[in-house]
């Protein structure tokens, strides 16, 4: 797929401007954190060649999905850069071949250039292309929707309801700001503060508010076997 873009819908959406010191596997996340509350990511996509780093790839489910979340996060200051969206140029190939459309890269090839051509730049393929269709490629796969949690497997036991949540177990990459894009999507969202790494206190403005996060968010899979556990916190 090209790093260039225009402005027909995709399911795709090309992002850039990201802080290429970011590691990969909090960038995933981070991404995935931001973009999911507009609708299911289906695969996330970290350029890692060099001279592409700071961009990515965001494949919804759906084009609206997409849509929203270019509208939305458009501008949205991630990790202390204006993140920049577009739909992507192309359809992925996971879209393509799931609506039928694939076309492999050798044909695609020959559909546009000059038959002359063809034998001298056969093995020619853009790095943006490579990385969007190797399956090397570091990326978040088929992050499914919040799952429920067995209660029995957190240490901290449920509080009565208040509208502070508490999170327990998280992952040693996840910090303030993915959170707080998280948990931002619901209202009465006040804070999130994190004593401790694996530790995190997330405030709304009342106990009603803190308790519809806490239906809809606890189980969210923050990663393929890492699920965000939730209990009320001491007010």
């Amino acid at each position: 797929m090209s790093s260039s873009v225009i402005s027909q819908p995709n399911n795709t959406l090309y992002c850039s401007n990201i802080d290429w010191k970011i590691k990969k596997p909090l960038l995933r996340r981070a991404l995935y954190s931001l973009m999911t509350r507009h609708g299911k990511v289906i695969e996330i996509i970290a350029l890692r060649k060099d001279g592409l780093r700071g961009q990515a790839f965001v494949i919804f489910e759906d084009v609206q999905a997409a849509t929203a979340a270019l509208q939305s996060e458009h501008g949205f200051t991630f990790f202390g850069k204006d993140l920049k969206l577009a739909y992507a140029k192309d359809k992925s190939d996971r879209i393509a071949k799931r609506d039928g459309s694939y076309v492999p890269k050798a044909k695609r090839r020959k559909r546009e250039e000059h038959p002359a051509s063809i034998a001298a730049t056969a093995t020619t393929e853009s790095p943006v292309e490579a990385a969007m269709s190797s399956p090397n490629t570091d990326h978040v796969d088929d992050s499914p929707a919040a799952q429920p949690t067995n209660d029995s497997e957190l240490d901290v036991p449920k509080q009565l309801p208040t509208h502070i949540l508490f999170a327990d177990k998280l992952p040693s990459e996840c910090n303030e700001m993915m959170l707080a894009m998280l948990f931002r999507q619901y209202a009465g969202f006040k804070e999130v503060r994190i004593p401790r790494a694996g530790l995190a206190f997330i405030e709304f403005d009342n106990e009603p508010h803190a308790t519809l996060a806490l239906e809809r968010l606890d189980g969210f899979k923050l990663t393929t076997t890492e699920a965000l556990k939730l209990t009320y916190g001491k007010a």
